[in-house]
């Protein structure tokens, strides 16, 4: 079994897509928005990239969640913070969410073979539910803008870092080795690293430290989102 780690998403192309299970990772803030969503009870998450598109699936069952560069959204009801979501239960309501970059990053890999939300708060359960499925594995960071994120590669490298200590016969690429070897050089201090990076200076400046120190927790929830027919839903094994 292989683990690829791709950049940013402006890098997938359809051989790191066909045929295998793909984590989609936005670690500040999409894809944990999503797992905390579900962990709060909402009986999906649909992505959607634009504002208008969110808008036209409001609904009494509907809650609206996002932002765009780091800024609410005019009569959405979240921005797009996991922390604001975790203190909330929104038993079988359905979140619609439309973000910078996370969202578009699951559109572009809709045609692999499995997709899985991760980051963060659910590393072990995530890497874990895709390596029982035995394909080889693409883990897609989202990026930030168009460029690499350092907190989406970190989680990568915990990702591929956790698969080698279960599986020692995994291969994984040098990216993955490299994006290892920082996580464990940086984990005693992550979540002060995640406030330093590109987009947790962004976060901080708008005032969502908060989500930061949040994101940094590592294995804090137990649950395991894949796409579904263009909605996330709650693994059922997880």
């Amino acid at each position: 079994m292989q683990i690829k780690t791709i950049q940013t998403v402006e890098e997938i192309h359809p051989e790191h897509i066909a045929g295998r299970t793909v984590i989609i990772i936005d670690v500040l803030r999409a894809s944990s928005t999503i797992v905390t969503a579900l962990h709060s009870g909402f009986a999906s998450v649909t992505p959607v990239a634009s504002i208008e598109q969110a808008y036209a699936l409001r609904s009494p069952t509907t809650i609206l969640a996002g932002e765009r560069y780091c800024e609410s959204i005019a009569n959405f009801d979240y921005n797009n913070s996991p922390t604001a979501l975790y203190k909330t239960k929104h038993s079988g309501k359905h979140l619609i969410l439309t973000t910078t970059n996370g969202t578009r990053a699951i559109q572009k890999i809709e045609k692999a073979e499995d997709i899985f939300i991760g980051c963060f708060l659910n590393s072990t359960a995530c890497i874990m539910k895709a390596l029982s499925l035995r394909h080889d594995i693409t883990l897609c960071c989202a990026g930030t803008r168009g460029e690499f994120a350092l907190e989406d590669g970190l989680a990568a490298g915990l990702m591929a870092h956790i698969a080698k200590t279960l599986f020692p016969s995994v291969h994984t690429c040098d990216l993955s080795e490299g994006l290892e070897a920082c996580y464990l050089q940086l984990a005693p201090q992550l979540a002060q690293r995640l406030l330093t990076s590109t987009t947790g200076r962004r976060l901080v400046e708008h005032r969502h430290t908060e989500d930061i120190f949040f994101c940094s927790q590592v294995d804090f929830l137990q649950i395991v989102p894949f796409v579904h027919e263009k909605r996330i839903l709650l693994s059922s094994s997880s």
